[in-house]
């Protein structure tokens, strides 16, 4: 295995920690658990990927059906120089494609960063590039806690600030654009 890709079982927890947990609190809703085990991203996560498929079947299938867009999912490197400093990432788009905001269609993206050096995970987030756009925009970005630092609806940054992603992740994405459908390695 290459060194420098992040395990599946790395993305994995941090997309359910990110850019998944919506989805996952809604599928764990019926089993009616304590906000207690709710309440910490990270935990919930970890407690949901170590559930065992016989033992705690709920939660494993649950997992599961969350982490479904990983499963398709396109992945990138890109060099980001910052100062004196370049460093490798591997970007892993889940979601990639159109979505409509009212009567506007946009392209929508949701990107998992990881540091080649360390492979932590750097950012999680949720992008938009409505008609007009020359980036892609950032809607929602996640801090190392699983929390979100901006959480805005598809296409509603455009009414705030501008915040958008460093050249080379926005030339990768649109490479992924142009080649359509299929692997992005």
């Amino acid at each position: 295995m290459d060194t420098m890709t992040p395990t599946t079982r790395a993305q994995q927890y941090w997309y359910l920690v990110t850019l998944g947990r919506d989805a996952l609190l809604r599928e764990l809703a019926p089993l009616k658990l304590s906000e207690a085990l709710t309440r910490d991203p990270l935990a919930l996560a970890g407690r949901c990927l170590a559930a065992d498929p016989i033992g705690f079947p709920e939660a494993h299938q649950a997992a599961e059906r969350v982490l479904a867009p990983l499963r398709a999912a396109r992945t990138f490197t890109a060099t980001i120089t910052d100062e004196d400093t370049t460093v490798a990432h591997t970007g892993v788009v889940p979601v990639l494609g159109e979505r409509q905001a009212g009567n506007v269609t946009g392209l929508y993206a949701e990107l998992l960063l990881f540091e080649h050096s360390t492979l932590l995970n750097k950012a999680a987030y949720r992008l938009s590039r409505m008609p007009g756009d020359r980036t892609w925009i950032v809607d929602s970005d996640f801090q190392p806690n699983g929390h979100p630092g901006t959480l805005q609806s598809f296409g509603s940054s455009r009414l705030g600030r501008k915040r958008t992603l460093l050249p080379p992740l926005v030339a990768e994405l649109d490479r992924l654009i142009a080649q359509g459908p299929g692997d992005a390695t």
